[in-house]
C-alpha cells in the first residue's frame, strides 16, 4: 500500500520538475527576446567604452597606450573629451605603448584624456572634413523630410549611400568622399526613419530594410527629379539590408519600369545580409544555448514582427537580377556581422566582386588599407562606365 500511495507524488513531482523547467526555457526565452529587441531593433547611439589613453603628444605624433586595435596599421579618427583628431601610420610599437602619426582635426586633446578610435576617420559634414560644398537636400518620404547630403558632379550616374545602423551614421560616408567626388560622381548621402534628423517609424523600431526601403526609394525618385540618369548604392552594414530589400520589393516607377531597372550597380560594406546569423552569432558570443536562441527568435519575430526568411540575402540570392555587378567588402575579424554570411553570398551570385579584407572588424575594410579600398570602388565604377552602365553628361 505505501508504495502505491508513493506513485501519485512522484508523477506529479516528475510533472512539476518539467512545467517549472519549461517556464524557466520560455522566461529565458523572453528575456532574450528583449535583448533582441534592444540590441538589435531599438535605435540608439553607439557609444564604444574609451579604451585608450593618450600618453604624449607632439608635432605630428601621439602615444596610447598599446590594444589590439592602437597597433593596427591603418586610417582612424580619435575621438577625445574636447577634440577630434586622426591617428594614421604606426611608427614604433613599444612593450606598452605605440607610437602613430597624427592630425588634429578639431578642438584640442591633452596628455591624460580617455579617447577611443572611430572608423568614419572624419568628423561633422562634408564642408567641415573635406571643404568640400553640399546641399542639404530634403527628400521627401512618406513620413515626411528625409535630409540628405548632396555633393553636386558632372556624371550621370549618382552614387547613392546608405549608412549603417544608428541615430545619424552619415558620418560613414565622408571616407569615400573625396574621392568620388574627385571622379565627378553626384554623391547623395541619405537619413532614413528613425534617424534624429528624419521621422520616427509608427514602431519606433528598425525594421532592417522592411520598411526603410521606402525612404531608399524616396530618395532615388529626388534624384532622379534631379537629372540622375542610373545609379550606384552604396550600403554599409544595415544599409546593405536596406538596399537589399529596395532591390526585392520597389514598384514600378514610369512606363512600365522600376527604379531597380536604373541601378547599374551595387556596394556592399560590411552588409548584413542575414539578421538572423548576426543574432545567432551574439548568442554564442553570450555562451546562449541555440535551442534557447530559436525559441528567442520566434518569441521575437511574434512579437516586433520580424520576417527572419525575408532578411535572409543568401536564401533570397536567386532573387537579384543575376546581371547586376556587386561589389563586395568584409572585414574577416568582423565582430558584429559574421563573414561567412557575405562569404555565401559571394558564392550563391557569380555577378559578385568580393574583396575578403584581413585585419578589419565591422565596418573597417577601409580604415585598414584606404589606397586599396578606393583603388577597388573606382575600378568597379570605372568598369560600370566601360560596359555602358554609366556615362557623363
Amino acid at each position: 500500500m505505501e508504495k502505491k500511495q508513493w506513485v501519485p507524488w512522484v508523477k506529479w513531482g516528475g510533472i512539476s520538475i518539467v512545467g517549472l523547467a519549461t517556464l524557466v526555457f520560455v522566461i529565458v526565452a523572453w528575456v532574450f527576446s528583449n535583448a533582441i529587441r534592444d540590441e538589435v531593433l531599438t535605435p540608439r547611439p553607439f557609444e564604444p567604452d574609451r579604451d585608450l589613453q593618450v600618453l604624449s603628444l607632439g608635432q605630428g605624433r601621439i602615444v596610447l597606450n598599446r590594444t589590439e586595435l592602437s597597433q593596427r596599421d591603418g586610417v582612424w579618427g580619435l575621438v577625445g573629451p574636447d577634440g577630434y583628431g586622426q591617428v594614421i601610420q604606426v611608427i614604433e610599437v613599444g612593450q606598452d605603448d605605440v607610437e602613430r602619426g597624427f592630425r588634429l582635426l578639431e578642438g584640442s586633446f591633452e596628455i591624460g584624456d580617455e579617447v577611443v578610435f572611430d572608423q568614419y576617420a572624419y568628423v561633422a559634414d562634408p564642408l567641415t572634413a573635406h571643404g568640400t560644398a553640399f546641399e542639404e537636400a530634403r527628400v521627401p518620404g512618406d513620413l515626411g523630410v528625409l535630409p540628405a547630403w548632396l555633393v553636386e558632379g558632372d556624371r550621370d550616374t549618382w552614387v547613392v549611400i546608405i549608412h549603417g545602423k544608428g541615430l545619424d551614421e552619415r558620418r560613414q560616408a565622408l571616407r569615400m568622399l573625396p574621392a568620388l567626388n574627385d571622379a565627378g560622381y553626384p554623391v547623395l548621402v541619405i537619413s532614413y526613419r528613425n534617424d534624429v534628423v528624419a521621422h520616427a517609424s509608427e514602431t519606433g523600431r528598425y525594421g532592417w530594410g522592411y520598411p526603410e526601403w521606402r525612404d531608399l526609394q524616396a530618395a532615388l525618385k529626388f534624384a532622379d527629379l534631379r537629372g540622375a540618369e542610373d545609379f550606384v548604392l552604396y550600403g554599409y552594414s544595415m544599409g546593405g539590408a536596406i538596399t537589399s530589400a529596395f532591390l526585392h520589393e520597389s514598384a514600378e516607377f514610369s512606363e512600365g519600369l522600376t527604379l531597380t531597372d536604373r541601378v547599374s550597380g551595387v556596394i556592399f560594406d560590411s552588409p548584413v545580409l542575414d539578421l538572423e546569423a548576426v543574432v545567432d552569432a551574439g548568442a554564442r558570443d553570450r555562451g546562449i544555448p541555440g535551442v534557447v536562441t530559436a525559441l528567442a527568435k520566434g518569441i521575437a519575430a511574434l512579437r516586433f514582427d520580424i520576417d527572419w526568411d525575408a532578411l535572409d540575402q543568401i536564401e533570397r540570392a536567386d532573387e537579384f537580377d543575376p546581371d547586376l555587378p556587386i561589389l563586395l567588402f568584409h572585414g574577416i575579424e568582423d565582430g558584429t556581422v559574421p563573414v561567412e554570411s557575405s562569404d555565401a553570398f559571394a558564392a550563391a551570385l557569380e555577378s559578385v566582386q568580393y574583396q575578403r579584407i584581413e585585419g578589419a572588424d565591422h565596418v573597417y575594410p577601409w580604415n585598414v588599407d584606404p589606397v586599396g579600398y578606393e583603388r577597388a570602388v573606382l575600378d568597379f565604377l570605372a568598369d560600370l562606365e566601360a560596359n555602358g552602365d554609366s556615362g557623363e553628361s
